[in-house]
């Protein structure tokens, strides 16, 4: 993980970046760099409250603030030891928590028009989902005991401590024509789910897959989404992978890639981590994606391919939400799906950016104070109504 890291910026948040990358690609991380990644979440967690006074907004006026405050500070040398490196990193991130503190002090002195009105708070979501069987049983996994759940087609369908839902094959994998479940989350619920392949995905809130109880013989390993998942796909070059969404179809045969096709966004957008996928849309137009790439298929235009934030397209399936330039609008449709929801705007919606991290466990009241310390946005809770007020 060697990098020429610039004055402070800060860098132990890029070095952040940089190992949570290399884990979700894969790489072995060494036990120094494992230990070294913990104590950089754990850093970030402990200063979300002292970076609230910087808002939202304005966030390279206030970088400038800080580094004026604290001055530039050298962290990183390319060829430096790792252990070398995790004590700079360490002293740094020390530095600089201390003086977001002091800054932080210093701004919460100053008084702030901050008046948001929580009627009542709202916990966040959690793990649950229903699985709908082909002959419509529906069991809702939540309340449903651990151990297994049903049998059908020749797979043992079983529930995780855990929570998680796995498909397995029997011995005798005989099927008789074609079982489709149907795994889905409502707003407020994620899942995951172990195909009888052994690939993994992970399901988003309000979303839902549907797919074949047993692969055994099928030629293509088709599946039908709505919304957003996470998929690790088991190799298999004899069964290609096929995820359908509403716009296109992604083909992989082994690979880690994140699919978003919200039908309110009008749009599908692939994310690939690892491995390699090839991307159709409606008009049968085929483009292939690499690694750290990210396709956009809109109906009546071609297939985009663009750089893609990983970490951003992430931060769901790792437990928090990140903002990166994101307007007001974007913000709140990722809040209600994750906290069930309806939004209202009271007055001109601002055209102001939102940037940060803030995690999917806290409870809504949390996550609104921190967005409201922009000048900008205020919020009114009542029941599961939240009102936007500009």
């Amino acid at each position: 993980m060697d990098k020429n890291f610039s004055n402070f910026t800060p860098d132990w948040n890029k070095i952040l970046d940089q190992l949570e990358a290399d884990e979700q690609l894969s790489n072995s991380l060494s036990d120094d760099e494992q230990l070294l990644l913990a104590e950089l979440r754990a850093i970030r967690d402990e200063s979300a409250d002292a970076l609230k006074a910087f808002s939202f907004s304005n966030t390279n006026k206030k970088w400038a603030e800080l580094k004026t405050q604290i001055g530039p500070i050298a962290i990183v040398k390319p060829k430096v030891r790792r252990r070398k490196l995790w004590f700079s990193i360490a002293a740094a991130a020390v530095l600089f928590i201390i003086a977001i503190s002091l800054i932080y002090n210093r701004y919460q002195r100053q008084p702030q028009n901050l008046v948001n009105i929580i009627v009542n708070d709202i916990p966040p979501g959690k793990s649950a989902a229903t699985l709908t069987l082909d002959n419509g049983k529906k069991i809702a996994l939540s309340a449903a005991s651990n151990g297994q759940l049903a049998s059908e087609a020749g797979i043992i369908i079983s529930k995780t401590a855990d929570g998680q839902l796995i498909y397995t094959a029997t011995e005798s994998n005989e099927t008789e024509g074609i079982h489709l479940h149907t795994l889905s989350t409502a707003r407020g619920e994620t899942y995951r789910l172990r195909l009888p392949d052994q690939s993994e995905v992970w399901l988003n809130a309000s979303s839902s897959i549907k797919f074949p109880a047993s692969f055994a013989s099928a030629k293509f390993r088709k599946v039908e989404l709505t919304g957003e998942a996470y998929f690790q796909i088991a190799k298999d070059k004899a069964h290609p992978f096929i995820v359908k969404s509403n716009l296109q179809e992604v083909q992989v045969l082994g690979t880690h890639f994140n699919v978003n096709s919200y039908p309110d966004h009008r749009k599908a957008v692939t994310t690939l981590v690892e491995g390699s996928v090839r991307v159709s849309n409606q008009e049968q137009q085929t483009k292939i994606i690499k690694p750290g790439e990210q396709s956009t298929v809109q109906e009546g235009q071609g297939i985009a391919i663009s750089p893609a934030d990983i970490k951003n397209v992430m931060a769901w399936r790792n437990g928090y939400f990140r903002f990166r330039n994101e307007p007001i609008e974007e913000v709140m449709a990722k809040i209600s799906r994750w906290y069930d929801i309806d939004v209202v705007y009271a007055g001109k919606v601002s055209g102001e950016l939102f940037n940060g991290n803030i995690s999917l466990h806290k409870n809504i009241s949390e996550v609104l104070n921190m967005l409201s310390y922009s000048n900008d946005v205020k919020f009114k809770v009542e029941g599961r109504r939240v009102t936007v007020i500009q």
